[in-house]
């Protein structure tokens, strides 16, 4: 049984985005995106679940970058108008008064999706009850009335 793995989306499991930069100067395949790229992974699931909730917008980014200045652009910026209307995000759409440029645009969309990342960026510490030194102590027995 072969295990394919597409190398051009971010290494980080189940991650929507490509992958754009190495962890390692020394080589090696894992390229990571953005957003998942210099945080503890431990925190990866947090921040890949995440931008698995926001794959419309991870979408909408890609489709920008791949398909502006191409013969497709107007047919994929229809999509992309219905697609972000149908999310309920009218907010998100290209507004000449707001964006200088489609990559302006493109750039806002993609601060939108690193601000909604942001707060899954750092691992969760779990911190564990320090042991008694007694072992008694770490047992609680309720003591009958009468002893």
């Amino acid at each position: 049984m072969t295990h394919d793995v597409d190398t051009s989306k971010c290494a980080a499991y189940g991650c929507p985005c490509p992958g754009t930069s190495r962890s390692s100067t020394s080589g090696g395949n894992n390229w990571l995106c953005p957003h998942h790229i210099g945080t503890d992974a431990g925190a990866w699931q947090r921040i890949t679940a995440e931008l698995n909730r926001l794959s419309w917008l991870v979408d909408v980014c890609n489709g920008i970058r791949i398909f502006y200045g191409t013969e497709k652009w107007e047919r994929v910026y229809r999509e992309i108008q219905r697609d972000i209307v149908a999310h309920q995000r009218s907010d998100l759409l290209f507004d000449k008064n707001v964006d200088a440029s489609v990559t302006a645009w493109r750039n806002r969309l993609d601060t939108e999706i690193s601000r909604a990342v942001s707060q899954h960026r750092q691992a969760e510490i779990i911190v564990a009850p320090a042991p008694a030194s007694d072992p008694m102590k770490r047992v609680h027995l309720s003591m009958p009335a009468h002893a």
